[in-house]
């Protein structure tokens, strides 16, 4: 291969590289405000739970009737907590780690190429391992 053939191929990779990151960041940032969101609401939810949870134990009553009347007594747990697992079956705990996910993945990929990205989806360049 001659010398500017090969600069031509140093330059067609350095492109695809700069252009792979551009991707990579652009998909990382399109991930970041939905999982806030859901890190919002699920952290909402919880604190509901929590209070709802907090309010039917510290009621005197709940000692006295059974169960399922106490339970009718606390409306607002009831309703947090079904609210939670509603949440849960719709896989919202899988959304709020979603960019972590992908950067995890995309690492393991990299690895083969002696590559890294860090959490907002830079590509790292890492030194040749010697074996």
């Amino acid at each position: 291969m001659s010398l500017e053939q090969q600069t031509t191929c140093e330059v067609d990779v350095i492109a695809d590289l700069k252009a792979f990151e551009r991707r990579l960041t652009e998909v990382i940032s399109c991930l970041q405000p939905a999982t806030t969101r859901w890190r919002i609401v699920l952290i909402v939810v919880s604190i509901c739970v929590a209070i709802g949870a907090g309010q039917w134990l510290m009621d005197p009553v709940t000692r006295i009737v059974p169960l399922p009347q106490s339970l009718s007594n606390h409306p607002f747990f009831i309703l947090a907590t079904i609210m939670l697992l509603i949440i849960f079956i719709l896989g919202v705990h899988r959304r709020v780690v979603a960019s972590s996910i992908v950067i995890s993945r995309v690492r393991e990929v990299l690895d083969d190429f002696n590559m890294s990205c860090d959490d907002t989806g830079k590509l790292i360049l890492r030194a040749k391992k010697l074996t």
